[in-house]
């Protein structure tokens, strides 16, 4: 009997959910480390008409299947309103595709270099193996900047650009490299359906058990 309790207590604890980790990074380590350089996001000096602006974005692909919880960047704003629009996006044959969750981001720091972190309000399920898209712009009034992560050899940019000029979107295009914006993606491991199939198996052989002892 003492044996089935045991059995009884190890299920229940594999099926708690787990605590929140790390399903995607490119910080290098040891300490996290990123930049020091960056991309310009937004109304950057190089848009001369009022209303241009560049998003850009970086694909991730989760290690684990997750409900992701938050996202960590490094923005700073060096003009125009301290806010940025930012989005997790599905993929769609390479590039970003549809809107999953939106963030709007004030009160970014002043300096270069500082993690910001965007706690979800959706949680949404995202997959392991599955590539997914986080993307920042300043619009057509702020200036930002996302700081790269750490150079490791390949020094071209390896991120989605989207250009909106005089109102009108313009296709994403990616470039060919593998450096791009710093990005930390966290969540909550939810247990793939295989692992539940054996779990519920097994609860039910518990219960049987139990039932044979009355």
């Amino acid at each position: 009997m003492t044996r089935l309790l045991l059995l009884g207590t190890i299920l229940l604890a594999a099926a708690l959910p787990s605590q929140a980790g790390i399903i995607f990074t490119n910080l290098v380590e040891p300490g996290d480390q990123y930049g020091p350089d960056g991309v310009g996001i937004g109304h950057t000096p190089g848009f001369r008409n009022p209303g241009d602006y560049l998003t850009y974005g970086v694909r991730f692909v989760p290690s684990l299947t997750a409900r992701l919880t938050t996202i960590q960047a490094p923005f700073v704003v060096f003009s125009g309103p301290n806010q940025v629009q930012a989005y997790l996006m599905s993929d769609a044959g390479g590039v970003p595709g549809n809107i999953i969750e939106a963030f709007s981001l004030t009160n970014l720091p002043a300096q270069a270099g500082q993690l910001v972190t965007i706690h979800s309000l959706l949680d949404p399920l995202v997959l392991a193996g599955q590539p997914y898209w986080f993307a920042a712009t300043g619009g057509g009034a702020t200036f930002a900047d996302w700081t790269l992560n750490l150079f490791q050899g390949d020094p071209n940019d390896g991120g989605a650009a989207q250009f909106t000029f005089g109102g009108v979107t313009g296709p994403w295009t990616v470039g060919s490299g593998t450096r791009t914006g710093a990005l930390q993606v966290s969540g909550n491991a939810v247990p793939e359906p295989s692992s539940i199939a054996m779990l519920a198996c097994a609860a039910l052989v518990f219960v049987l058990k139990i039932r044979e002892y009355r």
